[in-house]
């Protein structure tokens, strides 16, 4: 095996510890693209390890985000939206770096809501309702 294909295999390997199992796509929902503040904190961590965090996808299952730093596979985050004095809970599915090589800088995380809902306050999120006979 040559150097180049070595270090690719070492960055899947990598990474398949960070999101393990995330091949399959499982969505209930519909994603709809939508960049959202929030404020992104671990539920049981002994130190407060939180920062700043933006929505790039939502649906009424979960979202993903972009943030500064990877949340290992199952761990529980508290999520403030920023505007709207909501808050809710969420599991962390997968976190995939942003990059090449080891200067990864940005994560994109696929978080699962503890509650489905609208959380996103966004219309087109809302569930359909059943037409009557008249429509």
């Amino acid at each position: 095996m040559k150097l180049g294909q070595t270090l690719m295999a070492q960055e899947e390997d990598d990474r398949s510890m960070i999101h393990p199992g995330h091949k399959q796509d499982r969505r209930r929902s519909q994603r709809i693209p939508q960049s959202m503040p929030l404020f992104v904190k671990e539920v049981d961590a002994p130190v407060v390890h939180g920062g700043n965090a933006r929505t790039i996808e939502v649906s009424r299952h979960g979202c993903v985000i972009h943030a500064l730093r990877p949340y290992p596979c199952g761990t529980e985050l508290h999520l403030d939206a920023l505007y709207g004095n909501r808050t809710t809970t969420a599991r962390v599915i997968h976190s995939d770096p942003i990059g090449t090589g080891m200067h990864f800088t940005t994560w994109t995380i696929a978080l699962e809501l503890s509650k489905p809902g609208n959380f996103w306050l966004i219309e087109s999120l809302l569930p359909d309702c059943p037409k009557t006979a008249e429509q």
